[in-house]
């Protein structure tokens, strides 16, 4: 390797290692500010139990890493003879809301953080969609929480409908509430796993699910975001009845951290920057190893040329 290689490739080397530092450095520093300055009593207390948490987290995650998943089940029926209660508090089997391809978003109306997210993102994404709303599909809002019953799902349909600016069928979006036993056996057919932690608190995934009519699942569109072109992707498909392909959950889990203070997702510059310059470095050391086609030729045309 020529001596401005090895000075290139030292460079790149050195600033990839001090990005990724840098990157730990700053998600240290920030959290040790916030600990350490607390603006008044109650936000005091705030950091406290949610270092706490973080602190009971850090010893559970493998156990969580197990519990809290996606599996995909893309092709499969989902669990359509289960019975939950809608938000009038009627008993309906989830089959009778299939006589169309159906968006299906897994939360819980008490969350105090993502779940509000999910729904007013899914919200906004449902007034931009070209598909007919009670015409080409219905929507379901979950709960898989069995502390809930009715009224909480009242009350959270009352507060994300106002968010809704299209002609919109309130009728036709769902939201339910059931027991342990068919939240679970339908969580389970969809590959969503969840954990309860204690009362009225669950880890769980960001994910909604595109069902066809006949409760095929057709796609999982991955959370914070919900697009209104992935959504309207994910609804033709349905109406086909043919399984898309899912943005897969690594690279948001890479991406995004959850922020609880500030209850948002928050790109990780450097971590990202990081990874782009090792990108760049491991192509530049493929570059310096395998020379190109044109030198080839040309050390080729070159010894053809001197055997004359």
């Amino acid at each position: 390797m020529h001596k401005r290689s090895r000075f290139i490739f030292s460079v790149l080397f050195m600033s990839a290692s001090l990005v990724f530092l840098q990157a730990g450095l700053a998600e240290n520093s920030q959290d040790i500010s916030g600990r350490d300055k607390p603006d008044n009593d109650e936000v005091s207390h705030s950091k406290m139990d949610h270092t706490k948490m973080v602190k009971v987290a850090e010893k559970e995650a493998p156990a969580l890493v197990k519990q809290v998943k996606v599996e995909e089940q893309l092709g499969n029926i989902a669990a359509l003879d289960t019975y939950f209660k809608d938000e009038n508090g009627r008993t309906v089997k989830l089959e009778s809301l299939f006589d169309k391809p159906v968006v299906l978003l897994p939360i819980y109306f008490l969350c105090p953080s993502i779940c509000n997210f999910l729904q007013a993102d899914l919200a906004k994404a449902l007034n931009l969609v070209n598909q007919v709303p009670g015409k080409d599909f219905n929507v379901i809002s979950l709960s898989f929480s069995d502390d809930e019953d009715y009224t909480h799902a009242n009350a959270s349909k009352q507060n994300y409908s106002n968010l809704i600016t299209r002609d919109f069928p309130l009728e036709n979006w769902f939201y339910l509430t059931g027991d342990n036993e068919n939240i679970r056996k339908l969580t389970n057919s969809l590959g969503y796993y969840f954990t309860k932690t204690r009362p009225h608190f669950y880890i769980h995934p960001s994910v909604l699910m595109v069902l066809a009519g006949d409760g095929k699942i057709i796609r999982y569109l991955y959370g914070p975001d919900f697009l209104p072109f992935d959504l309207g992707m994910a609804l033709s498909e349905a109406d086909r009845g043919e399984p898309g392909i899912s943005i897969k959950r690594g690279v948001l889990s890479f991406c995004f951290d959850y922020d609880p203070e500030n209850k948002t997702y928050v790109f990780k510059l450097f971590r990202i920057t990081g990874t782009a310059i090792l990108s760049l470095l491991l192509g530049f050391i493929v570059f310096l190893l395998y020379p190109s086609k044109r030198d080839r030729k040309k050390e080729t045309r070159l010894s053809h040329d001197t055997h004359k």
